[in-house]
């Protein structure tokens, strides 16, 4: 049985502050969102492997993004700065929905998925990772433009 442990923050509201001139949205908001490949973690022969390592976005589009874990490595999948810079519609494992507004961090102790609607909302590189397993490779990027 999986294990998906979601850590939630509060969102700051000066953590999204900004101005007219700030803003650059490329995408539309009531757009149908786009499916990104999906996350994989714990793949290869040790379960150190992840792949893809980097996702390009557009502020202002709606993704999803599944991420997948093998159970071989437990994974605190931590992309806390990505997550404060994004508008989130829908965090959903297996059949239950989580509706908060800001999420920290996802632990996933054992197999399985979760995936994430959501629309990013200021432009940046924001790095990921398996928190304590960077050393092996469990890293990647989000580009916001």
């Amino acid at each position: 049985m999986r294990t998906v442990r979601l850590l939630c923050g509060l969102l700051a509201a000066a953590g999204l502050a900004g101005t007219a001139a700030d803003a650059d949205a490329r995408g539309y908001l009531g757009a149908r969102a786009e499916e990104l490949p999906p996350l994989r973690i714990g793949i290869g022969e040790d379960g150190y492997g992840m792949e893809p390592k980097e996702y390009r976005l557009e502020t202002g589009r709606g993704y999803v993004l599944t991420v997948r874990s093998t159970g071989l490595v437990e994974c605190e999948l931590v992309m806390r700065e990505f997550l404060d810079n994004v508008w989130i519609r829908q965090l959903q494992a297996g059949e239950v929905e989580f509706r908060v507004p800001t999420v920290s961090a996802i632990g996933l102790d054992d197999e399985g998925e979760f995936s994430l609607t959501f629309v990013p909302i200021r432009p940046g590189r924001y790095e990921w990772a398996c928190e304590g397993l960077e050393h092996q490779g469990l890293v990647g990027t989000f580009v916001v433009e």
